[in-house]
């Protein structure tokens, strides 16, 4: 028969266990992501830049991506090529533009600068994100292997990621707003004047928000587990 000792043994190496394929489930779905994002920078097209311009060629250009036409574009373009057998029609309403100008002034630098540093900002703020994330997991497997409850000062931790989740997003967010308000400037009065709402990427902020209430969940229930060690 087991001792009360020798069950506790064995359920502290089953939640090791369970920790265990967590993590490496989670090493597996980042190493695909970023297999996935290396494999679309290097198989990616380039952008149409200056040099393919022909006599048109300009000093400066500047390309903005994901546009979508203002209104929605109802032109419908025939494919074809496709034999006597199929029929295909298409119609734009997302692209991407390079501009391009013998003046820097026209494309108004100032804008540009701010685009630049809020996607450095954006990008300083999710590897720091990512950062707490890999810091707090790495906390919580050292507790259970020691039977500890989880520490506050690594909830905080869990607290900021959220935070930041939420700037990073937000930062994103204006960044492509000024760009599309850029776009619109240089390209108005023509067909290809694009939309200037600002959208908001509500997924990353809920994730944000997510990981905010489990940091409080946490906090809470570490307050009650000391609570209950003060009754003992």
């Amino acid at each position: 028969m087991q001792s009360i000792k020798d069950k506790k043994n064995m359920a502290q190496k089953s939640r090791i266990n369970r920790l265990r394929t967590l993590y490496t489930i989670f090493i597996g779905v980042i190493a695909a992501f970023i297999a996935l994002f290396i494999l679309n920078v290097v198989t990616a097209a380039d952008p149409i830049g200056v040099s393919g311009l022909g006599e048109q060629s300009k000093d400066y250009s500047i390309t903005i991506t994901d546009l979508q036409r203002k209104p929605v574009s109802d032109d419908i373009i025939a494919v074809d090529g496709l034999g006597d057998s199929l029929s295909a029609h298409v119609s734009v309403n997302r692209y991407e533009v390079t501009i391009a100008s013998d003046s820097e002034n026209l494309l108004a630098p100032g804008k540009t600068t701010w685009c630049i540093g809020l996607q450095l900002f954006s990008a300083l703020a999710f590897l720091a994100m990512l950062v707490l994330v890999v810091m707090t997991l790495i906390s919580l497997y050292i507790n259970v292997r020691r039977g500890t409850v989880f520490p506050k000062k690594r909830i905080r931790w869990l607290t900021w990621a959220g935070v930041l989740m939420i700037v990073m997003s937000l930062s994103m967010d204006v960044s492509i707003w000024i760009e599309q308000s850029l776009a619109a400037t240089l390209l108005a009065g023509s067909e290809w004047e694009p939309s200037t709402a600002m959208q908001l990427h509500t997924t990353r902020i809920f994730f944000g928000l997510t990981i905010i209430f489990m940091a409080q969940i946490f906090y809470i229930g570490r307050d009650m587990q000391e609570d209950q060690d003060l009754t003992i």
